[in-house]
């Protein structure tokens, strides 16, 4: 059973509206991790390896650690797993400006493992954490691919479940909560894309531009018909005279 999660305080309640985005509409390749949280300030999350990349297949646990300071100051995420890459450290650690000096309180997780999965997609060679790594993936990607899928088989293969609050828990209510909640904004989401849709489509109706196409169109029939019409007679008294 999950534990009732405190969420009194700025930070609180702000981390506490990023975990239910995480529940009902978490960025592509991110779910939450295998353990309730029980801590708002401490997480678990779990990225899979992005397709079309060498670590496709693998199962990645990310822990997060926020501080009270947050969003003032950017969580500390750090993999659990090892990681064949030119940004991410021996510890675990990405090393990437948006955690540093381009760091914005507006800034949010969903915007941070977002960029995450953006980097292991393509590496940010010009301040690499892992040299090495680095001038491998400059002079040689296909090596460096295969070293990176190595790494997947054999420190991120083993399967994760993602735990989502249950019947009974005492944050079971806040779930269902947050799932009725991204169902209505989806909802409005849709009627405001259907909304544009009808109006584009009558704007195009009644636009200048298409009724010159039209009177263009039927310009060019009318004219079909007329040279139809006149060559008519000529083949008529051809077939007669012959």
């Amino acid at each position: 059973m999950g534990a009732q999660l405190v969420r009194g305080g700025r930070a609180e309640r702000r981390i506490w509206k990023e975990l239910r985005t995480m529940w009902v509409d978490p960025p592509s390749f991110c779910r939450p991790g295998a353990s309730p949280v029980t801590d708002l300030l401490h997480w678990e999350v779990v990225i899979d390896g992005p397709e079309d990349s060498p670590y496709a297949g693998g199962t990645f646990p990310v822990d997060v650690q926020f501080t009270d300071h947050y969003p003032s100051k950017p969580p500390k995420i750090t993999f659990k797993t090892k990681v064949y890459h030119p940004n991410i450290d021996s510890e675990g650690q990405m090393v990437l400006d948006i955690f540093q000096d381009k760091w914005s309180p507006a800034l949010t997780i969903h915007r941070l493992l977002l960029s995450i999965v953006s980097v292991l997609y393509d590496p940010m060679l010009d301040r690499p954490i892992n040299g090495h790594i680095a001038r491998l993936y400059k002079s040689n990607i296909k090596l460096y691919e295969k070293a990176a899928r190595a790494w997947t088989r054999r420190y991120a293969s083993t399967p994760v479940i993602s735990y989502y609050p249950e019947m009974g828990d005492e944050n079971w209510e806040d779930y269902l909560g947050a799932i009725s909640a991204h169902n209505k904004e989806m909802e409005r989401e849709e009627k405001r894309r259907e909304a544009e849709r009808l109006a584009a489509a009558a704007a195009s109706l009644f636009s200048p531009r298409r009724e010159n196409r039209v009177s263009l169109l039927w310009r060019t029939t009318l004219a079909l018909l007329q040279r139809r019409s006149v060559a008519a007679p000529s083949s008529t008294v051809k077939a007669v005279a012959n």
